[in-house]
């Protein structure tokens, strides 16, 4: 028998035992915070275990979709590329992989003149990749990531914040080597270049088409620009919403170095340091820590429970890191999905602007 640890929030075992898959609760104690603390908002509880997400794979629904998210920083003298990856495999049975650089506006067209790095697509754009991948509105997807990969929290936020109904789209916590272990099934070998999954939107023409997927809102209002950050700055405490910053805290106060060049070091004025990486388990970069305790990280920076208090802006580097701070706060419960954003551009536009106040201390 094979066993592993895994847990969202709680902890579970998985096992494989005459081809059936079992979870058994380890502890329960992490769930009656929820009961015995004030609540402000409502965890959306949109983070699935490894077996459940084994057992939707194994029911061959066509409503059932898998998609690989991963992403890493392109940094270093070889770093890790997620769609190379998902090229090479292994990869789940049937998934597709959401490319974020891909599946966002072209650097230098109108939509993006700046030349930033995998913005919020539009409407449009969105619904075509989603016509590419066979997805329709009413199909439920399951957003995995590579061993490892601490970024796949954009792609799954990407997904809930473009038009996909928010309640359909699931974050599965754990690597696929637990996968592997708690008896999934994995695709190995190098994918054929023909291979429908290995879309580019540039070769699609999407611009010219119309597409038959419908997104539920535009849902403009999921990402917040540079001039609205400048406000939020300039109105200090009187401002109706908090930014908080998910990089490390050696760049947050500029003694690190920026992992892009020709970026100042420092931070927003007024913004609370939270790193991604502390909402992480530690051991494992696929799953979130349980959520009683990412709830209490995010209090002692300076997030209040108190949900009429104030919205919260997430940035980061590029806006991809950002994302995991905006579902842990929604699934700890302090901040309701409609009281959160991402700063698209974040430090790559705000760092690289020679009229943006940034200080250090």
């Amino acid at each position: 028998m094979m066993k592993r640890l895994c847990y969202i929030g709680i902890a579970t075992k998985c096992s494989l035992s005459s081809g059936f898959i079992t979870t058994q609760t380890k502890t329960t104690h992490r769930l009656l915070f929820q009961t015995s603390r004030m609540m402000v908002a409502k965890s959306n509880n949109n983070l699935v275990t490894i077996p459940d997400a084994i057992t939707a794979h194994k029911q061959n629904s066509k409503h059932i979709k898998f998609i690989d998210g991963s992403w890493h920083m392109p940094v270093g003298d070889n770093p890790r590329n997620g769609r190379a990856e998902f090229i090479s495999g292994p990869r789940i049975p049937g998934a597709f992989y959401y490319d974020i650089d891909d599946i966002a506006p072209a650097m230098g067209s109108d939509d993006n003149p700046k030349k930033l790095p995998h913005m919020k697509p539009s409407s449009k754009m969105f619904a075509s990749a989603m016509d590419q991948m066979g997805i329709l509105p009413s199909d439920t997807l399951f957003v995995y990531a590579t061993n490892d990969c601490a970024f796949y929290h954009r792609a799954y936020w990407t997904l809930r914040s473009c038009g996909h109904d928010p309640a359909l789209v699931k974050l599965v916590q754990g690597s696929l080597d637990e996968w592997k272990e708690c008896g999934g099934e994995l695709e190995k070998g190098q994918l054929a270049e023909e291979d429908e999954r290995l879309f580019r939107m540039s070769d699609l023409g999407w611009e010219e088409k119309t597409p038959t997927y419908q997104v539920m809102s535009d849902n403009e209002d999921v990402v917040v620009d540079m001039d609205q950050v400048l406000d939020i700055v300039n109105q200090k405490d009187t401002a109706d919403a908090v930014i908080v910053d998910a990089r490390s805290a050696g760049r947050f106060v500029g003694t690190a170095p920026e992992p892009r060049p020709g970026l100042r070091g420092g931070h927003m004025p007024g913004a609370l340091n939270v790193p991604f990486t502390d909402l992480l388990d530690a051991d494992d970069k696929t799953k979130f820590r349980p959520m009683d305790e990412v709830r209490d990280i995010f209090i002692k920076a300076g997030i209040s429970p108190d949900a009429s208090n104030r919205k919260v802006v997430c940035s980061c580097g590029s806006g991809v890191t950002a994302a995991a701070l905006a579902i842990g706060l929604e699934e700890c419960g302090l901040r309701n999905k409609e009281d959160i954003t991402i700063f698209d551009g974040s430090w790559i536009e705000w760092g690289s602007s020679d009229s943006t106040p940034i200080v250090t201390d």
